[in-house]
């Protein structure tokens, strides 16, 4: 099988799924499009990290709790 050049060619029957899916590779270039797709991925993935790790209680800063000192009192009187 000749591969197309185009998809748009009206002479090349449509794709028949999932048997022909390699056709996309014929419009998308892997080896032009994969550095911009995985920095926008990146992107993505580190502005939703910051909101998520903003909030409270999910945070860094929220994740280690320090136990508050035991209020100091006076001792019980004796009772004699």
């Amino acid at each position: 099988m000749q591969v197309p050049y185009l998809m748009a060619d009206p002479t090349i029957a449509k794709p028949d799924h999932p048997e022909e899916d390699w056709k996309i590779w014929t419009v998308i270039n892997p080896a032009t499009w994969m550095v911009p797709f995985f920095a926008i991925l990146f992107v993505q993935m580190w502005l939703v990290h910051s909101y998520a790790l903003s909030l409270p209680g999910y945070g860094f800063k929220d994740s280690v709790r320090v136990a508050e000192p035991v209020a100091v009192v006076a001792p019980a009187p004796v009772a004699e």
